[in-house]
């Protein structure tokens, strides 16, 4: 008799604790993580950023055109570097007479040379360039830089800004 008691208790125990547990819907939980990886994903790819070193402080303006993905040519308050490679000191650029940076000229010169769309066979260029200058540079350096990469035949040469709301302008 009491082997039954044991028997049924425990089989009360089991049907008890199979009310209290909820079953889990996992197709439901999939779709609703399916939804929120491709949100992200159309999300993520919308912004581009170009990522600045900490001891670079760009200029603020307001501009609503996204940078393009080019060559970078970073200016900060020690060396010019090309693509994170390091081409001259702040220092020789200021001390160099005229107007192109020797040195900064042939490493730019390594970039390949394109056709233009639309253009003679003749008509060649490397495209363009994105310089990211700090804000306290000289504005006699930063021409020696952009006339330099205008002689190494880039034909779009853009400079590096942070975005400043039309708001703040107004301040």
């Amino acid at each position: 008799m009491r082997m039954r008691s044991n028997f049924m208790r425990n089989r009360m125990l089991r049907k008890a604790t199979k009310r209290d547990t909820v079953p889990l819907n996992l197709v439901s939980m999939i779709d609703i993580f399916t939804c929120l990886v491709f949100f992200l994903l159309l999300t993520s790819t919308s912004v581009q950023t170009i990522r600045s070193p900490r001891s670079l402080e760009l200029p603020s303006s307001v501009t609503m055109q996204q940078p393009n993905d080019t060559p970078v040519l970073m200016v900060t308050g020690q060396d010019i570097t090309l693509q994170g490679k390091t081409v001259m000191t702040v220092a020789e650029a200021e001390a160099s007479s005229g107007d192109v940076l020797p040195a900064l000229k042939s490493q730019l010169l390594l970039v390949p040379l394109a056709q233009i769309q639309g253009a003679a066979a003749s008509a060649l260029t490397r495209g363009e360039i994105n310089i990211m200058a700090d804000k306290d540079i000289p504005y006699s350096l930063l021409k020696k830089v952009m006339i330099t990469a205008g002689q190494a035949q880039f034909a779009r040469i853009s400079l590096s800004v942070n975005h400043r709301s039309s708001r703040e302008v107004a301040r």
